[in-house]
C-alpha cells in the first residue's frame, strides 16, 4: 500500500521555490536581541533556566581515591597472585577516615570508601575467599584495578556548563556535585499569545457558541511555551480589525520580549498580521518558506520586542512553533539558534509526495517484525486527531518524491523520554 501525501493531483510547472528553513529560522532569531538582565537563584530554581555565565569545577570528583567496588583494600607490595593469604586488618565503609595499610595485610572495604594509604589495589568480594582473619585471593590482581581515582571524572577548572547552556536534571547533578547552591541565569523570556480572527469563540462552561471556532491554537501555544520555561501570558483574542490588533501590539511590546499571533499571516483579504505590524510602528518582512504545513510566516520588531506571526491552522501553527518560536526564543536566552536532527526511523508503508518542500507529518511509532516503525497520520492542516494520536512528526526532505517501506526518515519525537 502505497499513501498518497498530496491529495489533489500535481500541477504543471515548477516545483515550489520558497526560503530554506535553516534561512527562515535565521532571518526570524535576527530580529531578537540576547536578554542581558540576570539574576542568582538557588540551584532547586534554576531548572530549565538559561545560564548567563561559564560554570567551572572547583573541586576534583572524586575529591579522594575510592573503592569502584565491594571487596578487599590489598597492600601495594604485595604478591597479588592467586593463592595468596593476606591478614585482613580493618574495615572501611563510605565515609570512614582510613587508616594506612601495612604491607602484607587487606583491608574489609566497600563500594565509594577512601583507599587508606599503602593501597594499590580492591579484589572484588567475588574473587576473594575469607577464611577467619584472613583472604585468599582466587585469582591474580593488578595494581589499580577497581580504584576511581582522584579527579578522575571532574578535575578542578574543567568547563562544566557553558554560557547559554538551559540547565537540566543532569547539569544539576554535576553542579550540586561541586556544592555549588546558586547560579546566574538569565531572566525568563516573556511571550505573550493571542489569536486573531472574527470566527474565534470561547466556551463558556458548558455552553458553546452555535457559530463560529473554539480556539485551540493559544492554549497550545501557551502550554508550550510554559513547558518550555517562558513566562507565557494569555493575551487573548482579537478581531480582524488590523487597527485593534496593532494597539494590542503596542501595548504588549512595552511589557514582552515576544509577541506572538497565530491566525493573519498570509496575504488574503482577511490577513491582517503584516498591517497591523506596521501600523503599530514596527518592521518585519514575511517568510515564504519551503515548508509544509505553515509556508507563510510573518516575523519583526516592535520596538524591543520581537514579533512572530504564525499560521492559523493548529498543524501549521505547531510546526511553525517549533522552528521559528524556537529559533527566536534561543536567540533571546543566547543560545545557539540550530535545528536539532532528528532520529532516523524506518516508515511503515510506502509514499508518494510532490517534492519542493520540506514537510513534516505526524506520526506513531509502532513495533513491527522488524523493530520499531513509523505509522504517518496524513491529514490536513487544520486536523487536531493526528497531533493527538501522533508520537512526534516525521520530516521529509524537500527533494524526496517516493519512498518504500523500511525507508528511513528523520523522526522528532514530542516527548523526549527514555522509558515510560
Amino acid at each position: 500500500m502505497t499513501i498518497p501525501l498530496n491529495p489533489q493531483p500535481a500541477m504543471p510547472g515548477p516545483a515550489f521555490q520558497g526560503l530554506p528553513l535553516d534561512t527562515a529560522c535565521a532571518q526570524a532569531a535576527a530580529f531578537a536581541n540576547v536578554i542581558r538582565e540576570t539574576e542568582s537563584v538557588a540551584l532547586a530554581q534554576a531548572v530549565g533556566r538559561c545560564l548567563a555565565q561559564d560554570v567551572v569545577a572547583r573541586r576534583a570528583c572524586p575529591d579522594r581515591d575510592l573503592s569502584a567496588m565491594d571487596g578487599y583494600a590489598v597492600a601495594t607490595a604485595c604478591n597479588l597472585g592467586a593463592g595468596t593469604h593476606l591478614k585482613i586488618e580493618g574495615r572501611i565503609a563510605a565515609g570512614d577516615v582510613a587508616e594506612s595499610l601495612a604491607d602484607g595485610t587487606a583491608a574489609r572495604i566497600f563500594t565509594g570508601a577512601a583507599i587508606p594509604a599503602g593501597a594499590g589495589a580492591v579484589v572484588m568480594q567475588e574473587h576473594a575467599k575469607r577464611d577467619g582473619a584472613f583472604v585468599i585471593l582466587e585469582r591474580p590482581v593488578a595494581m589499580g584495578e577497581n580504584i576511581r581515582r582522584r579527579a578522575e571524572d571532574v578535575a578542578p577548572g574543567d568547563l562544566l556548563l557553558r554560557e547559554g547552556q538551559r540547565l537540566n536534571a543532569r547539569g544539576v547533578a554535576i553542579v550540586a556535585a561541586q556544592g555549588i547552591d546558586r547560579l546566574v541565569v538569565r531572566r525568563p523570556v516573556r511571550v505573550a499569545i493571542l489569536s486573531t480572527g472574527n470566527e474565534l469563540c470561547h466556551a463558556q462552561g458548558d455552553c458553546v457558541p452555535a457559530t463560529g471556532a473554539l480556539d485551540s491554537n493559544r492554549p497550545m501555544l501557551l502550554a508550550l511555551a510554559a513547558a518550555q520555561g517562558l513566562t507565557a501570558a494569555d493575551a487573548g483574542c482579537v478581531p480582524d480589525d488590523p487597527s485593534a490588533l496593532a494597539d494590542h501590539l503596542r501595548r504588549l511590546a512595552e511589557r514582552c520580549d515576544l509577541i506572538v499571533t497565530t491566525g493573519g499571516a498570509s496575504v488574503g483579504e482577511e490577513d491582517h498580521s503584516a498591517t497591523a505590524l506596521r501600523l503599530a510602528g514596527g518592521t518585519g518582512a514575511t517568510l515564504k518558506m519551503a515548508l509544509k504545513p505553515g509556508k507563510p510566516a510573518i516575523v519583526g520588531r516592535i520596538g524591543a520586542a520581537t514579533y512572530l506571526g504564525l499560521p492559523g491552522n493548529p498543524l501549521a501553527a505547531l510546526v511553525s512553533w517549533s522552528l521559528l518560536g524556537n529559533a527566536v526564543f534561543a536567540r533571546l536566552e543566547g543560545r545557539a539558534v540550530t535545528r536539532q536532527p532528528g532520529c532516523p526511523m524506518p516508515i511503515r508503508l510506502a509514499l508518494r509526495r510532490k517534492p519542493g518542500r520540506t514537510e513534516f507529518i505526524p506520526a506513531r511509532i509502532h513495533g513491527g517484525p522488524g523493530g520499531l516503525e513509523l505509522e504517518l497520520l496524513a491529514g490536513n492542516s487544520a486536523r487536531l486527531r493526528p497531533l493527538l494520536d501522533a508520537d512526534g512528526f516525521v520530516e521529509l526532505p524537500e527533494t524526496l518524491t517516493e519512498a518504500q517501506p523500511g525507508h528511513r526518515l528523520a523522526f522528532h519525537p514530542f516527548e523526549r523520554q527514555f522509558a515510560v
